[in-house]
C-alpha cells in the first residue's frame, strides 16, 4: 500500500526508465527548501523581490531560523504547482510571466508582488544544472503521458492490477497518469458513491432554489466570485 504521489513516481520510472527519472528528485520538498535557503540571500536584492525582503527585513542574515521558515514555504508553493498548476511552471521556464488559465484559453498578467515567483522557479532550474532540470514533477509527468500513450503491454515494475481507494479527490495530474496506465493495468477506484450520475439531480428544484437563497452575502469589496487563476497562487 503506498500513497498516490510516491507510487506514481515509481510508475514515472518504471514506464521512462531510472536513467530518466531519478529516485529521488531535486524538486522535492525537503530538498528544495534547503536549495532555496542557499539561493534566496543572492536574489533578495533582485527586481520583483520586494515583498520577500520586507518579510525578511534585516533578519535574513542574523536569523537563519527566519530564513529556513520562508524557504520551506516558499518549497511548499513550488511542491503544489508541480502537481496543480504545471502549466504555470511551463510558461515561466520559458520566461512568459503569466497566469493561463486552460480552462477558458486565457492568460493574466501577475500581479506586481508575485513577480518573484517565475524569477525564482527559473533561478532553481539554473542552478539544478542542464541535466537535472527537467526531472520535477511537472516535466516528469509530461514525458510519461508521452510514452504510455503508446505503450501496449505492461513495463516490468508496474502491478497488473491497481486499486485506489480510501481518497475522497485526486489531482488532475494523478487522473491522467492513472489513465493513462490503465492501457496496461487494471484501475480500479473505490469511491464513498459510486453512481455515475450527478446526485443532486434528484433534488427537486425548489429545494435548490431555497438552497440558493440561504447561502450567506458576498462581503462588501469583494468579487462575487474568487479568479480562477488565483486559487493556487498562495497554496494553503
Amino acid at each position: 500500500m503506498q500513497l498516490p504521489g510516491r507510487f506514481l513516481w515509481q510508475a514515472y520510472r518504471a514506464v521512462l526508465g531510472p536513467d530518466a527519472v531519478p529516485t529521488a528528485s531535486p524538486f522535492d520538498k525537503s530538498r528544495l527548501t534547503w536549495r532555496l535557503m542557499r539561493l534566496l540571500p543572492a536574489h533578495l536584492h533582485d527586481d520583483g523581490f520586494a515583498p520577500l525582503r520586507h518579510f525578511l527585513g534585516d533578519d535574513a542574515q542574523t536569523t537563519p531560523t527566519k530564513l529556513f521558515q520562508l524557504a520551506g514555504q516558499i518549497a511548499d508553493l513550488f511542491d503544489q504547482y508541480q502537481v496543480y498548476r504545471a502549466d504555470w511552471l511551463d510558461d515561466w521556464e520559458h520566461g512568459r510571466d503569466v497566469l493561463c488559465d486552460e480552462l477558458r484559453g486565457s492568460s493574466s498578467h501577475l500581479p506586481t508582488d508575485q513577480c518573484w515567483q517565475p524569477r525564482l522557479w527559473r533561478a532553481l532550474l539554473d542552478d539544478v544544472g542542464a541535466d537535472a532540470r527537467q526531472t520535477h514533477r511537472a516535466s516528469v509527468h509530461r514525458a510519461f503521458l508521452e510514452l504510455a500513450a503508446s505503450l501496449d503491454q505492461r513495463p516490468a515494475g508496474l502491478p497488473c492490477r491497481l486499486v485506489v481507494f480510501g481518497i475522497s479527490s485526486l489531482p488532475q495530474q494523478t487522473l491522467e497518469a492513472l489513465t493513462a496506465l490503465a492501457r496496461v493495468c487494471q484501475v480500479l477506484l473505490l469511491v464513498a458513491n459510486p453512481c455515475r450520475h450527478y446526485w443532486a439531480d434528484i433534488i427537486e428544484d425548489r429545494e435548490l432554489l431555497r438552497a440558493q437563497q440561504r447561502r450567506h452575502a458576498g462581503k462588501p469589496g469583494l468579487p462575487p466570485e474568487p479568479r480562477f487563476e488565483d486559487l493556487h497562487q498562495h497554496a494553503n
